[in-house]
């Protein structure tokens, strides 16, 4: 940018590569290196060096030095605090920097031409291009940007200490919906604690009477049964033996009547253990051992309203091109790499390469995700979940995968194989995307869901979410996405529809560019669709391999393209 430039015309390195002194040590530099100690009264800013009354003379009238631009030395504290962002001399060549590269947009020496910028056109010195740099439009925009940045410090500042002030309300009024909730909870609980034990108290008194009620009633049939003991005594003792004889008869009688008794009362309830057992409601057991909180806190994030000032380089004075537009897709051909191959039971959803190059792919029949190595062979398998569908990366060993049917982001770590968050998402989730630290889910019935790493939900994005089976790429402020026997369609961040087209039902990535390489499942072929959607060009079909493909994965470190059919293999390709 025109800033670095500005910049560089105070330099931060003598030529003889000092440092800028420290405010604390303003020596005269030409007395110094003849050994003698002078005070500097005036700081040359060309030179980075001190000099004092009579060195400030010759360096007035030397060719060399008869245009730098000199400062008194108690303004030079004023300069030097932006001496950090200042650079005069390459680092790679120890040569001053001359020149400036605007197709590069960078500062160039002597030696750098021949080196980097062979083919470069628009090479011009730094002397002609800072003419008049201290009243350009780049410096005014620059002093107003700060201004702004400074105005939205402010604000932020403010809002922030405002939202301290609201967490603390939030605070105290979920602490008192806590108390509530749980004096709601002891007052029903022991509503039902009150029941039971009169329920308690009512059968075992119950209980208690029916056996002293039996207990008075064998009280006298054991009085009973004495008596006839008794009897048959005398009897032995007074009567004749025919007397002896019929007695016995009417005794035996006697004794038959009570033994059928006391087996009558046997067979009764009174009579039969009774024991008390309590048994808890099976959904209060439950609630003990279902129940893990008694409550969740969450921290929703919203966006922030603190609009930061559009500042923008206008790069008026260097003349500097906008960045090359989007690059043409009919000069898009692919070079065949590598072929992976798979055993056959397996079933691909979808696929994506890390940063060493390892391959990872989400196998949705087997709850595992497989990863290669770069060059082909199977390093691993590792569970993370029902039904792994989409895949996302967020650095050389961390990945997201979504979850179909435990309706979750699982990001895992695939050195460790170690699922280390599980973001719930509660719907059947599908292509996964991840840009600028956030996460972006295809939601079934509810369309793109952005989460933090947090797993907190930050928006919902209402697309059309046409099938079961959608993928879902992101390039800048837009996505793109595709569902199923239906179509592929680009909408902004805000969820409003750029185009549609039916060429594509499957896999979908995006280029550096913001074109997009899409598959159609049914047709086995490979796409690439321009940014505006307005040309497409038919890049693989069955001929090259495609049977069935589903994940697509751009490279865009290595631009590559990763193709991975739905059964047996994935193909490896350099974009050419």
């Amino acid at each position: 940018m025109y800033v670095s430039y500005v910049f560089g015309l105070f330099p931060m390195h003598h030529p003889r590569n000092r440092k800028m002194a420290s405010s604390f040590d303003k020596l005269c530099g030409p007395c110094e290196a003849r050994h003698t100690t002078e005070k500097a009264a005036v700081w040359c800013i060309d030179c980075d060096d001190g000099l004092c009354l009579p060195c400030l003379e010759h360096h007035k009238v030397s060719k060399a030095s008869n245009k730098h631009q000199t400062i008194p030395v108690s303004k030079y504290a004023e300069v030097e605090s932006v001496s950090a962002l200042i650079k005069l001399d390459c680092e790679e060549h120890n040569q001053k920097l001359t020149f400036f590269c605007q197709d590069h947009f960078s500062n160039a020496c002597a030696l750098c031409i021949p080196e980097k910028h062979k083919q470069c056109t628009s090479i011009k010195p730094i002397e002609q291009l800072a003419h008049n740099a201290k009243t350009s439009t780049e410096l005014f925009d620059l002093e107003k940007g700060l201004k702004e940045l400074s105005n939205s410090l402010a604000e932020l500042n403010t809002d922030r200490q405002r939202n301290i002030e609201e967490i603390r309300d939030q605070r105290k009024n979920i602490l008192a919906e806590i108390k509530s909730l749980r004096k709601q909870i002891d007052t029903y609980l022991d509503v039902l604690e009150s029941d039971l034990l009169k329920q308690l108290e009512s059968l075992s008194d119950q209980n208690i009477s029916e056996i002293d009620k039996l207990l008075s009633k064998l009280k006298d049939k054991e009085t009973q049964i004495k008596s006839l003991g008794e009897s048959i005594h005398q009897i032995k003792e007074t009567l004749s033996d025919v007397q002896v004889f019929l007695a016995t008869k009417s005794v035996g009688e006697k004794l038959h009547e009570e033994q059928e008794w006391i087996s009558a009362l046997c067979d009764q309830d009174v009579a039969k253990e009774s024991i008390l057992e309590l048994s808890t409601d099976s959904q209060l057991t439950h609630l003990l051992s279902d129940l893990k909180h008694f409550g969740v806190i969450k921290v929703v994030r919203k966006t922030c309203q603190i609009k930061v000032g559009a500042w923008e380089q206008q790069r008026a004075q260097l003349n500097v091109p906008m960045p090359a537009a989007a690059r043409d897709i009919d000069d898009t051909k692919l070079e065949l790499l590598n072929t992976i191959k798979f055993d056959n039971d397996l079933l691909i959803q979808d696929c994506a390469v890390v940063n060493d190059g390892r391959m990872i792919f989400t196998v949705g029949n087997t709850g595992n995700i497989v990863v290669y190595s770069g060059e082909g062979q199977l390093l691993k398998l590792l569970e993370v979940g029902v039904s792994p569908f989409g895949l996302a990366v967020i650095s050389t060993n961390t990945l997201a995968a979504t979850c179909l049917f435990d309706k979750t982001i699982n990001i895992v770590n695939i050195d460790d194989g170690v699922v280390k968050q599980k973001i719930k998402v509660g719907k059947p989730c599908l292509g996964l995307s991840y840009h600028n630290t956030k996460l972006y889910v295809i939601v079934k019935g509810t369309g793109i869901v952005e989460f933090d790493l947090g797993g907190n939900l930050i928006r919902t994005i209402s697309v059309d979410v046409a099938s079961d089976d959608c993928y879902l790429t992101s390039y800048k402020d837009r996505f793109c996405y595709t569902c199923y026997k239906q179509f592929i369609a680009c909408c902004d961040s805000n969820g409003r529809e750029i185009w549609r087209q039916g060429i594509a039902d499957s896999g979908v990535a995006a280029d550096n560019y913001g074109n997009y390489f899409a598959a159609h499942y049914r047709e086995h072929t490979l796409n690439i669709i321009s940014s505006d959607g307005k040309k497409t060009k038919q890049l693989l079909t069955s001929n090259e391999g495609l049977n069935h493909p589903q994940g697509i994965f751009f490279d865009s470190n290595n631009n590559k393209l990763l193709v991975a059919n739905r059964y047996k293999k994935a193909m490896l390709y350099r974009i050419i």
